[in-house]
């Protein structure tokens, strides 16, 4: 045994009982800023140790997962406890005790960051120095997947009457869901990501301008419908695939490109309450604010702040949630669509239950507040639970980064996997499962069809690999993947 291997639990056996005391002392004290502040910091040590200590790009999965956690739980109470956004404020925030939420988020990112550092070094390649293999099989799979998706989502739409969703404000697209049958356009929310996963995985180097044509239409039409999540997780991943492939985003377009996220997410939130046909960004554009974008998104912090105050002095869910959530993995093929039934309140899945008791009447038009990747290991397993999860979580997710996901069937796995992991950030296990196993199931038919491909001259192919240069620019990267 060498000596890293010897002392590559020591990052475990310190931090994860520190933390552990850490979060009992923040309990003590009681500060709601001071806590902030602590999770603040717990994240920057997290993505300094992403980056300084294992080498990880911004783009791989452990350091992206952790931007994702990190805007979604912190981004409006860090600002709020350093002084930075004191205006708007919503109600729940300011009278709700934040401490016990907080020092969760804290607890949960240092043992993120155990993770990280006990995991063993999977040596990651980087991109401008790897193969750029290409599949074409996988890559025509994932196109029909994505026409199939778009197809779903046509025909869903016109399930609920065409125009009438047009019609329709944001919140009126969810009593529609409830009223007609919604599989078809709910699928299609699970397809269409699996298909540009896919395709982003395997193209071969002329294609890229379709593949990005295609993720900017999923992108953009989403978004404007108001579906913020459902945009934005599949982007970031298609650029975490395509990152991972060498084909990287120059520095000043990453830059627009956040800049244009974090606009474009209050922008959605003030267009969305109007119907379709009225939205128009140019009107909303002037009350926009870039701070806005990353304070909405840690409004994500009130489900854990309610799940902490409604789960103390109940009994547990014992890993309950995710039995549910891998019980829905099959779809419904009735021929009917029955609509909801009666579910107690004990047995709804955790953002059904929460939004029942925080917002009764949201929850009766339908709607939903989400929830967090926190709140679900802590109701069902406590505080223990936070620990294992998040301790796990960083193990594995750094190891996603290895050398082996550099080609396409991997890194098709890896991409199904990673979009739904990233949304259960700000939701539960329920949305996970079913597109992580049937994404898993598609790239491993592709696979196992691969022999019958290849007698059909379906060959994956090798681009030539020439030395790294000084730009990284997408146009290098495509121009040097030009002859597959």
């Amino acid at each position: 045994m060498n000596r890293s291997s010897r002392f590559r639990w020591l990052p475990m056996a310190l931090v994860v009982p520190a933390a552990l005391l850490g979060r009992q002392l923040l309990m003590t004290i009681d500060s709601d800023r001071l806590t902030a502040v602590a999770a603040g910091a717990s994240l920057v040590a997290c993505f300094l140790a992403c980056r300084r200590r294992r080498g990880l790009r911004l783009l791989s999965p452990a350091a992206l997962y952790l931007v994702v956690f990190g805007l979604f739980h912190l981004g409006m109470a860090l600002p709020w406890a350093v002084g930075f956004y004191d205006e708007k404020l919503p109600p729940w925030f300011l009278s709700n005790r934040l401490t016990p939420a907080l020092a969760l988020v804290a607890l949960a990112l240092a043992c993120y960051l155990a993770g990280l550092l006990s995991a063993p070094s999977a040596a990651p390649l980087e991109p401008r120095a790897a193969p750029i293999y290409v599949n074409r099989l996988l890559f025509a799979l994932g196109l029909a997947v994505y026409l199939a998706g778009c197809g779903m989502f046509l025909a869903g739409i016109q399930t609920f009457g065409g125009a009438r969703f047009f019609d329709a404000g944001y919140a009126e697209t969810y009593r529609l869901t409830a009223q007609f049958d919604p599989r078809l356009f709910g699928t299609s929310f699970t397809f269409v990501p699996i298909g540009l996963y896919l395709a982003a995985a395997s193209f071969p180097g002329r294609w890229i301008a379709l593949v990005v044509a295609i993720s900017l239409v999923w992108v953009g039409g989403i978004l404007f419908l108001g579906f913020r999540g459902y945009a934005l997780i599949p982007g970031l991943v298609v650029l975490a695939v395509l990152d991972r492939r060498g084909y990287r985003v120059p520095a000043w377009a990453g830059g627009a490109l956040v800049a244009a996220v974090l606009a474009a997410i209050p922008l959605t939130r003030l267009m969305r309450d109007q119907s379709v046909r009225q939205r128009s960004p140019a009107r909303s554009w002037t009350q926009v604010r870039l701070l806005d974008g990353v304070v909405e998104m840690g409004g994500s912090l009130r489900p854990l702040v309610h799940t902490v105050a409604y789960v103390d002095g109940q009994s547990r869910r014992w890993g309950a949630t995710y039995w549910q959530s891998l019980a829905a993995v099959w779809p419904n093929l009735s021929q009917r669509w029955g609509g909801g039934r009666y579910i107690p309140l004990d047995d709804l899945p955790p953002n059904h239950w929460l939004t029942a008791q925080a917002e009764p009447d949201m929850y009766r038009h339908h709607g939903g507040l989400g929830f967090s990747a926190v709140a679900e290991p802590y109701m069902n397993f406590g505080v223990a639970g936070v620990a294992a999860y998040f301790l796990a979580l960083g193990a594995l997710l750094v190891r996603a980064d290895g050398p082996a996901t550099a080609r396409p069937v991997p890194l098709a796995l890896w991409a199904v996997v990673l979009g739904p992991l990233l949304w259960t950030a700000r939701n539960s296990f329920e949305i996970f499962f079913r597109p992580a196993v049937w994404g898993a199931a598609l790239v491993l038919a592709a696979w196992c069809a691969a022999p019958l491909a290849r007698s059909a001259r379906w060959r994956p192919r090798l681009a030539p690999v020439l030395p790294p240069e000084p730009s990284c620019a997408l146009e290098d990267a495509h121009a040097r993947a030009g002859g597959l």
